[in-house]
């Protein structure tokens, strides 16, 4: 199915970068609103890193990075997989959930169970089409390392089951600090890690409001850093 919804699109390379880009749609949101990926790097890597500027629509500082890794040139055998926003319709509305009401960080079948209020959870795990999107994706890409964006209270959230070191490494360079968190029902880092062991998938707690360009570059800095 998610390869009858891709729509691919070679876009030539800026002259800051040499790295090939590659656009697609990877699927479509509750009002059908495109959710596309960003390949910036070789087609035939061996190693991918995923990174998503957005999935709560109240959080969208990290897609001022994903926008700057169109420009990035990746280290030797890594392609870059970039995604603003996986949840457009929140990200258009600025609402924290789907067009559903549904927090789609809570959406996520390991851990999952039913909550309501702010961390609306969706009546069953895997309900909303933009976790679908997620889950294909990443089954299908099988990122070695994957960095998702949220706000606003700065620091790396250390996952179990994540490499530590990888995570204090985006941190040390970020200039950021790392620390570690109780565990939340439903969560894609969480799910991600218990489905594709021996990987990495954290969480970046972003500062509140809009990064700087200087915020930018050392963000991108950091991603480069831990996908080597």
């Amino acid at each position: 199915m998610l390869a009858a919804l891709a729509l691919a699109l070679v876009v030539s390379p800026s002259a800051a970068s040499a790295a090939p880009i590659q656009a697609e749609i990877v699927g479509r949101s509750v009002r059908d609103r495109p959710i596309r990926l960003v390949r910036v790097g070789d087609p035939a890597a061996p190693r991918k890193v995923l990174v998503v500027g957005c999935i709560h629509g109240t959080e969208t500082a990290g897609i001022a990075v994903t926008k700057a890794l169109r420009r990035a040139d990746p280290p030797a055998g890594v392609q870059l997989l970039v995604v603003d926003a996986i949840n457009p319709d929140g990200c258009a509305r600025g609402t924290r959930h789907n067009a559903r009401g549904v927090d789609l960080n809570r959406n996520f079948p390991w851990g999952w169970r039913p909550l309501d209020g702010v961390f609306e959870s969706g009546p069953r795990p895997s309900s909303e089409p933009e976790t679908r999107v997620a889950q294909a994706l990443i089954l299908r890409e099988r990122p070695s390392v994957t960095i998702w964006y949220h706000q606003a209270l700065n620091w790396v959230d250390l996952q179990p089951g994540s490499r530590t070191r990888l995570m204090r490494r985006y941190a040390r360079v970020a200039g950021m600090r790392a620390t570690r968190t109780p565990l939340l029902p439903g969560t894609v880092a969480r799910w991600q890690n218990h489905r594709l062991p021996g990987r990495t998938a954290f969480v970046v707690e972003l500062p509140a409001g809009r990064l700087s360009p200087a915020a930018v570059f050392a963000h991108r800095r950091a991603i480069l850093a831990v996908a080597r």
